[in-house]
């Protein structure tokens, strides 16, 4: 054999080694894309909830600062007080 032909046949060997090595590797980049985008909805969706819970809470804040009835409201049913000459009654709460 000819040392022409030889190094065309390491060239050949090296190009398809080479382009063995690109495919896996961009195998391997599209599964890891695949996950990082599955993640990325998990987490807008976690934000989505997170301000929707977040807006709850500042209306309800708000709904403390300036309405006295709910005020009142809230701390007889949350804090367990009650009205003067009211009895209020507790109860362990239910067992599951």
């Amino acid at each position: 054999m000819s040392k022409n032909r030889i190094a065309w046949i390491l060239f050949l060997l090296l190009f398809v080694a080479a382009a063995v090595w690109l495919a896996l590797s961009y195998k391997d980049a599209l599964g890891e894309l695949s996950h990082r985008n599955t993640h990325k909805a998990v987490l807008e969706k976690d934000i989505e909830e997170l301000r929707k819970e977040a807006n709850q809470n500042r209306m309800h804040l708000e709904k403390l600062r300036k309405n006295p009835d709910f005020q009142d409201a809230t701390a007889r049913q949350e804090l367990g007080y009650g009205r003067e000459g009211e009895r209020v009654y507790r109860f362990p709460p239910e067992k599951d």
